[in-house]
């Protein structure tokens, strides 16, 4: 029974692992030909190494790469300060209300992602803060709060109340607790919260498209559609801004993956 089982989930992890890797290859395929010759499902057999210098350089990757990381910086140490502060009140308010609030956050999960997008361009417009880094940020930040407090918040469940108590008897009050005591203990689900904002805010295309108009201010999503125009589009390069855009995120994935299973399974065990 057990064979049986170990087998059907190498079965499983090999498809995912397919079907994740294929579109990779494609992409990197894709990104190595010349724009007259474009065939995903081969792979050159004169590699056009340049077309990654010619992609940074004539899509003007560097700006676009700068106000990604700006926008991400924000987003990313905003929402995780946010996110974890809200999940910590609400595991130490009263019951009722604690989970009254939570379920209000929840629904940022269920309600569809672009469902403000008129209110809270009218608000960014009063506030003077549309095609501004800042005004992007926000937006970004208020829709990427619920799965992080979610995931706070089922951490601090499994966390015995014990060693708080402990830390109030030696005297310590509550930023002292939640900062030296509690807050380290979050590193495995904190890691997880960064990546999934991280990956959010970085490949975001909506809503640098919408509150974003000037060619200065754009992000990397947006700035790889200088490739595509009205009569013609230069796939090879396209596809190698792609994947510079996606080497980031992959980079920093690789660094944390390790605290992301810890802390994607964290809330599973109580203790």
């Amino acid at each position: 029974m057990k064979t049986k089982q170990k087998v059907s989930a190498y079965a499983v992890l090999a498809v995912a692992l397919i079907i994740v890797l294929v579109p990779m290859a494609v992409l990197f395929s894709v990104s190595l030909q010349t724009s007259t010759s474009v065939n995903p499902l081969s792979f050159p057999a004169d590699p056009q190494w340049q077309n990654y210098g010619e992609a940074f350089r004539t899509g003007n990757l560097l700006k676009y790469f700068g106000n990604s990381a700006f926008v991400l910086a924000m987003t990313t140490v905003a929402a995780i300060g946010v996110s974890v502060l809200a999940a910590y009140g609400l595991h130490h308010g009263k019951r009722f209300k604690s989970d009254a609030m939570s379920s209000f956050f929840l629904m940022g999960l269920i309600l569809p992602a672009f469902s403000g997008t008129i209110p809270a361009f009218l608000v960014l417009r009063e506030l003077n803060l549309l095609n501004t880094h800042l005004g992007l940020s926000l937006i970004q930040i208020a829709s990427g709060l619920a799965l992080p407090i979610f995931l706070y918040v089922n951490f601090f469940k499994t966390v015995p109340s014990e060693i708080e108590e402990a830390a109030w008897i030696d005297g310590c009050g509550p930023f002292r607790i939640f900062m030296q005591v509690v807050f380290p203990l979050t590193l495995p689900i904190t890691a997880t919260c960064v990546i999934v904002v991280a990956i959010n805010s970085w490949n975001d295309f909506f809503n640098p498209l919408v509150y974003l108009s000037s060619p200065e201010m754009r992000t990397l999503p947006i700035g790889l559609m200088a490739f595509k125009s009205q009569y013609n589009t230069n796939w090879p390069q396209m596809f190698a801004g792609a994947a510079l855009v996606a080497l980031p995120i992959i980079t920093l994935y690789l660094f944390v993956q390790q605290f992301i299973i810890k802390g994607l399974v964290g809330g599973a065990v109580k203790g």
